[in-house]
């Protein structure tokens, strides 16, 4: 085959690609309002719940309720924001043995499809990192509709200690429990 026929045949591939890609519509996309959130969770201190948030995080959504598993879902959460109403403790928590917010400051949720579960609720398929390690993580997705968009909100449980939050003394579970929370309501505004 001659260097022109390649190059005619990719140029045709490529072209097919960018038409099949415009017939495609894109989903709408929702981003985080400035205001209404909350990332909460759920941990055991010494035999009893403690609660605390991150007060600083990001959320995008693709989505559109006639075809749900081509959906996506992105959200960034700022780990030095955690807040537990305990300034010593939430040192604690950004410090090196938990989350260690100065070498990982970011955590991040990545969804790219979503799935009917068999109750008919929506879950995101994706993947949460998490001081710097990666697993698979289903989340339970409520998507209403709003005055001003969407609100996507559920619950979920992780292991912290699946993603290295806890280390030294912080690796054993006596003083504070494996199972973590998370509690999720997030308003979504269109986006332009």
């Amino acid at each position: 085959m001659t260097n022109y026929r390649i190059a005619l045949m990719s140029a045709l591939a490529l072209l097919a690609g960018v038409v099949s890609a415009a017939d495609t519509p894109a989903l709408p996309r929702y981003v985080q309002a400035p205001a209404g959130s909350s990332l909460t969770f759920i941990f055991d201190q010494a035999g009893a719940a403690s609660k605390g948030a991150f007060k600083k995080f990001t959320t995008e959504l693709r989505y559109d309720e006639k075809t749900p598993a081509a959906g996506s879902l992105n959200v960034e959460v700022e780990i030095a924001s955690v807040d537990t109403q305990d300034k010593e403790r939430d040192e604690m928590l950004a410090g090196a043995d938990l989350f260690d917010a100065q070498k990982f400051p970011d955590a991040q949720y990545v969804a790219s499809s979503f799935a009917r579960r068999a109750d008919g609720t929506l879950e995101s398929v994706g993947k949460l990192t998490l001081r710097g390690v990666t697993h698979d993580l289903r989340l339970p997705l409520k998507i209403t509709r709003t005055a001003t968009g969407l609100e996507l909100s559920g619950e979920a449980a992780i292991k912290r200690l699946a993603y290295g939050v806890g280390q030294g003394d912080f690796q054993s579970t006596e003083s504070v429990g494996d199972e973590v929370r998370l509690q999720y309501k997030v308003a979504l505004v269109k986006a332009p």
